[in-house]
């Protein structure tokens, strides 16, 4: 009886992390090759499309692609720490500040 508890408590929730690791790594992955491919379709249909990038302007699709790339990476970083903001220390400053009050009204 105490192997089945131990099992239950140890291996169920590693499954649900494994799960929930998976999904992130396919998720990440797919975001970041969408996001490639959206800079070089960019890239393409600045160098095909338009007549103004010739000769001496060649480089600017390139830097439109890089421009694009960075802009992402940027509001992927922020998605991440605003996430991690939201979990963390808004709840502890929170509950701290609540305390504070009371203790003051005491």
């Amino acid at each position: 009886m105490l192997r089945a508890y131990v099992v239950q408590e140890t291996v169920g929730p590693l499954r649900g992390l494994g799960r929930y690791l998976l999904f992130g790594l396919v998720g990440a992955m797919a975001v970041s090759v969408s996001i490639v491919l959206a800079a070089l379709a960019l890239i393409r249909v600045l160098q095909t499309e338009t007549a103004v990038f010739g000769a001496n302007w060649s480089f600017v699709p390139h830097l439109a692609g890089a421009a694009v790339l960075i802009v992402a990476i940027i509001v992927l970083a922020r998605a991440i720490t605003h996430s991690g903001d939201a979990h963390g220390s808004d709840q502890l400053a929170g509950s701290g500040a609540d305390d504070d009050e009371e203790s003051d009204g005491d």
